[in-house]
């Protein structure tokens, strides 16, 4: 048997993945081979070239150098490498102990893994951050492509903040999923989640105006993108908005308003704001809805969780307020009939 390279070992896991007959979906499986290429680039470092140089303390050796990484990531990370490395050691590449490489592994791992989702800021004011319109510049120019990404950025915090939807799905939305025949922009669109599940979302009325405004300015300079969030240029003109400059529209205005709030005195506030991811706006959705008395199966629909078990672990959180106010309410009173 010839030797399996380190470096060729994700690929060899993914086509293995994509030839099941119910395989990964295509996210977790990019996931994973962006974790195991980051341990390949480590382990080169390392001097390790082929998968059977690995020893079993390496993974948690590679997990110990992941410094300033998220410990989500981090364990998303350490998932996806022990996935493959159980896939080498099933075909006989792997010539250290696999239960001592898992254990080596879950030593070095975040030990307080975020099992709820963390308190999140009111993001009413963040997501009004791009609203303002700039005026019109001449075709191509600089003044009007700086006019064209600011509505397309109030278009994508609103929607962001509508929908409750993941960066991957908002960003998968093409003109006509959102647009009617007549025009408009309709209030339910659908995307594809996790597990290939396809699901609504919706759309409110201030999605719906900045989606609009940002499609009738940008029609004249591309009439025929398909995608609803694009690149202006100069570079990738008309192309698909990738997930960094995603990122970095969100964060942008979060820093931006978390300064503005600070100058304001509430520290505590614009320290949560700096915090801000795209998906936050996924949990401020699924908190808000709950608080309000939304059901836990309404909320998991909404999200587009497998089961409420997930959306009930991950968001179901009760104060001593909201209780006392519910037993006021409900409990027994000993002089009731």
């Amino acid at each position: 048997m010839s030797e399996m390279t380190i470096a060729g070992a994700a690929d060899a896991w993914a086509t293995a993945q994509y030839s099941r007959r119910k395989p990964p979906a295509p996210s977790t499986i990019a996931t994973y081979c962006n974790a195991w290429r980051s341990f390949a680039a480590w382990a080169h470092c390392e001097g390790k070239r082929v998968v059977a140089d690995i020893a079993a303390s390496d993974l948690g050796a590679w997990i110990d150098s992941l410094n300033g990484m998220a410990d989500g990531t981090v364990l998303t990370y350490g998932h996806g490498a022990l996935a493959i490395c159980k896939f080498l050691a099933d075909r006989g590449h792997l010539r250290c102990d696999l239960a001592l490489l898992r254990l080596h592994l879950r030593d070095a791992l975040p030990r307080a893994y975020a099992g709820r989702a963390p308190d999140v800021p009111d993001l009413r004011r963040l997501v009004t951050f791009y609203d303002g319109e700039l005026p019109a510049g001449e075709p191509g120019s600089r003044a009007e492509r700086n006019r064209l990404n600011m509505l397309r950025n109030a278009a994508l915090l609103h929607t962001l903040f509508s929908t409750g939807a993941r960066i991957s799905e908002v960003l998968s939305l093409n003109v006509g999923d959102v647009r009617a025949d007549n025009g408009r922009i309709v209030p339910r669109a659908f995307v594809i989640g996790k597990g290939q599940r396809r699901r609504a979302v919706f759309l409110r009325a201030h999605a719906q105006q900045a989606i609009l405004r940002y499609l009738h300015a940008r029609h004249a300079a591309f009439p025929r993108a398909d995608a609803l969030f694009i690149s202006h240029g100069p570079r990738g003109a008309g192309g698909r908005l990738g997930r960094i400059a995603a990122w970095e529209i969100v964060t942008g205005a979060a820093h931006r308003v978390a300064d503005q709030i600070e100058c304001e005195g509430r520290i505590r506030e614009a320290r949560a704001l700096r915090t801000v991811t795209p998906h936050t706006f996924r949990h401020f959705v699924a908190t808000w809805l709950l608080n309000e008395g939304a059901q836990l199966s309404e909320v998991s629909a909404i999200l587009g969780h497998a089961n409420t078990r997930i959306t009930e672990q991950y968001y179901a959180r009760h104060t001593d307020e909201q209780l006392q106010e519910l037993h006021d309410q409900f409990a027994p009173d000993p002089e009731s009939e």
